[in-house]
């Protein structure tokens, strides 16, 4: 088993859904990354914060050769959202517990309150780096000149085309990647590691002529491949730091702490699997 492959295996062993490996370059993504974060609101505007960080992973990490790009699958269809949710009491308590910071108390403590299906497993943030730390100890035994940086989500990486790169699936018309196999409930985290290691074949797959996330989302936040965040109630119910829009309030459908429909949409979130070790939905 060549380099590439056994650490592939460590990740899958420690608990990773997919592995695969993307060269430390720099990302033609790029170009479409500095396009769209010159019209974002307000609540994400630590994106803007060094942009050229973004271009190059080893503008990150110096020492970077290859990245080793993870996914955590945390949601499957065999799972029940709505028995998840009773199981989780006030959605605001749990919130709060959880670590999570609600921004509309209003949609929360509404009738029908939903809450995204990934607000309902252990802060991805926590549990995603607990497990790229485990394998990058156990990188570090097998190949004791290894060095690496983890990153899951705060850090100034381009995740989705990484793991595009690395072969873990494609950008869907919902701006999310898309796994075959997995579906788009699906964390992402990876590590920069020094090793030239060779890389896998980056996905070319789309979503051809299927538009069912178009159609579904309810405020049309999407459009072209491209999400406007203003539009999105994920974006208002997690990070809005302004009073939410009075359409997409009312078009919210119960939806108080992220939106789950888009994703609900997709037919390749019918895909049957299981759920990625620590990733399991939480109870009150």
């Amino acid at each position: 088993m060549d380099a590439a492959a056994r650490i592939k295996a460590i990740a899958l062993a420690a608990g990773a859904s997919a592995a695969g490996i993307a060269q430390a370059g720099n990302l033609d993504e790029f170009r479409r990354y500095s396009e769209a974060v010159t019209v974002i609101p307000s609540g994400l505007g630590y994106l803007k914060r060094d942009p050229l960080i973004r271009k190059s992973v080893k503008k990150w990490d110096a020492a970077a050769r290859s990245v080793l790009v993870c996914s955590f699958r945390y949601w499957t269809p065999e799972m029940d959202h709505a028995a998840a949710l009773a199981k989780a009491g006030p959605l605001t308590a749990f919130l709060w517990n959880s670590g999570r910071k609600p921004t509309q108390p209003a949609l929360l403590s509404a009738p029908g309150a939903k809450i995204s299906r990934y607000a309902l497993c252990r802060d991805y943030h926590l549990v995603v780096k607990e497990r790229l730390a485990e394998i990058l100890a156990g990188i570090k035994k097998e190949f004791p000149d290894a060095a690496g940086k983890t990153f899951c989500d705060t850090s100034p990486l381009m995740e989705k085309e990484l793991a595009r790169l690395a072969g873990l699936g494609f950008r869907g018309k919902n701006t999310l990647l898309l796994s075959r196999t997995q579906g788009s409930y699906i964390f992402l985290g990876g590590i920069s590691l020094n090793l030239a290691l060779a890389a896998d074949t980056p996905s070319e797959d789309s979503c051809g002529r299927c538009e069912q996330c178009v159609k579904a989302c309810p405020t049309r936040a999407l459009k072209d491949g491209r999400l406007d965040a203003g539009r999105c109630l994920a974006y208002w119910t997690t990070q809005g730091k302004d009073k939410m829009p009075e359409e997409a309030a009312a078009r919210a459908g119960g939806w108080a702490y992220g939106c789950d429909i888009c994703q609900e949409a997709c037919p390749n979130n019918k895909a049957p699997g299981k759920v990625s070790p620590g990733f399991e939905p939480l109870s009150k």
